[in-house]
């Protein structure tokens, strides 16, 4: 799959993110994230691409601290971010010739990462539902700079959706105190 370009947004009339892949060839698929999934996901794959970036970096066997390889991480992240094209946008006008998934977002239910050790970052996306006779599902092969663009993209529809208010999102890259509400300002619920 020849990705050509990556969008994630969150809908707040559905509570939900809407992540679309379009490929070169013409084809896009659609995937839904929950809130819940997606809270789970976004350490992990942080800590993946920790992983694989200090894997895709080894220097004759030298082993890192987590601290290193977060920095080695972060250092990479923020120069790929630097070339990245965030301003053109997600192409609708030029709709896709091939639905592979069909036109209903998949809503995603489980994912697998797989960092390759000299290779990309797979991530496999699968929608397993009690009353679905046929799972659905792709897999995505990621280089490093849109590995770096979807955590990016993630992150900022993450922020928009609010689901971290109140504590700071785990594993966030640009995460600082500064960034955390004050307790009072927090909005309070009654049941």
């Amino acid at each position: 799959m020849n990705i050509h370009q990556l969008s994630v947004r969150y809908l707040e009339a559905q509570d939900r993110i809407l992540v679309r892949v379009n490929t070169r060839e013409g084809t896009e698929m659609r995937l839904w994230l929950t809130r819940r999934l997606t809270l789970v996901l976004w350490p992990t794959l942080n800590r993946a691409v920790v992983e694989h970036t200090a894997r895709q970096d080894d220097l004759g066997g030298m082993q890192r601290d987590e601290v290193s390889k977060k920095i080695l991480a972060d250092f990479q992240r923020e120069a790929v971010l630097q070339e990245a094209d965030f301003a053109t946008p997600y192409q609708d006008a030029a709709l896709p010739t091939s639905w592979p998934l069909g036109t209903e977002p998949l809503l995603v239910t489980e994912v697998h990462i797989t960092p390759e050790a000299n290779g990309p970052l797979k991530i496999a996306f699968n929608e397993q539902l009690p009353d679905q006779d046929n799972a659905r599902g792709f897999e995505v092969e990621l280089a490093p700079p849109l590995v770096h663009g979807l955590v990016q993209l993630l992150e900022s529809a993450l922020h928009l959706s609010a689901w971290g208010q109140g504590h700071e999102l785990a594993g966030s890259a640009h995460a600082q105190a500064s960034d955390m509400p004050d307790p009072e300002e927090r909005p309070k619920y009654l049941n």
